[in-house]
């Protein structure tokens, strides 16, 4: 199947592709995925048909379209089947100034869950793609960085299933999924020691317990189901999808939007090139509706 295929300058160079190490609260915590939160903004701003009255990931990792909703001012809805990166979402998109001013304190037994995460992400500090911050450069980033969303949400579950759609709460108005589902099949999340993993189990609730994961396996088969399930609680929306060949065959986007067109019931809209940022290949944005 053809598909209209365009050159885009978002990102534009290999400074918009990846994470800035100065930026507030995007600098918290990273994995080797994930994006530069402006440039998400900004393909958010340039290619939604209207202001959204949210921004929704079914994959949202660390938090780039968490921290990128914010920056809009937009409430945020995440999915992550990772208890870890669940709770690096969480404090990317709900934490504010007061949480910072409350991580310098002691801990008390009525936290929010918010501020729990937020403890958790100062702990990562001292693991792989912590940014080596203390709790004081936590706290003065939530004072200098975007303002919170209170409506947003993280739900920890997998994105695939429709079982987890149904804990996800919506405003009513147009909304724009922003995703960038794993490029790399053999992906396994974080690397932090497994009490760090199981603390991070217990900070948030979702139908997905520790020890399940997604059937669906590899980029295609996750992008697919979580796009069909989402459908339950996004009945109509424009999706966003990033996309790198990763260890994928070549061709798979195109494989991809086939799938989408005849699984998921979407409608392609257009395929945007930008540029070769990493080893994986060209850089390429999925547009289509649901």
């Amino acid at each position: 199947m053809g598909y209209r295929t365009r050159a885009y300058g978002i990102p534009g160079s290999p400074a918009d592709y990846h994470p800035d190490a100065h930026e507030a609260i995007e600098r918290w915590f990273t994995m080797p995925n994930t994006g530069n939160s402006r440039a998400v903004a900004d393909i958010i701003e340039d290619l939604a048909p209207v202001r959204p009255s949210a921004v929704v990931d079914p994959f949202c990792g660390a938090g780039s379209t968490a921290l990128a909703a914010r920056r809009l001012g937009i409430p945020f809805v995440g999915v992550e089947t990772d208890p870890v990166l669940a709770c690096v979402s969480t404090a990317k998109s709900l934490c504010g100034p007061a949480d910072g001013q409350a991580l310098l304190e002691l801990p008390e037994a009525d936290e929010s869950p918010a501020l729990r995460c937020l403890r958790l992400v100062h702990r990562l500090q001292h693991f792989p793609g912590g940014g080596r911050l203390s709790a004081r450069a936590i706290a003065e980033d939530l004072s200098r960085g975007a303002r919170n969303v209170p409506e947003s949400m993280v739900v920890r579950g997998d994105s695939t299933a429709r079982a987890t759609w149904e804990e996800v709460t919506l405003p009513e108005g147009e909304v724009v999924i922003f995703t960038s589902p794993p490029f790399f099949d053999d992906w396994t999340g974080p690397k932090v020691p497994p009490q760090v993993r199981i603390e991070a189990e217990d900070l948030l609730t979702g139908p997905v317990t520790h020890d399940s994961r997604s059937t669906a396996r590899g980029y295609g088969d996750l992008l697919v189901g979580a796009l069909r399930a989402a459908r339950t609680a996004v009945p109509h929306c424009t999706a966003i999808v990033e996309h790198e060949p990763g260890s994928g065959p070549p061709g798979r986007l195109l494989e991809v939007a086939d799938r989408l067109t005849n699984e998921a019931g979407a409608e392609i809209m257009e395929i945007l090139e930008t540029g070769r940022f990493s080893p994986g290949g060209l850089f390429s944005l999925l547009v289509c509706r649901l």
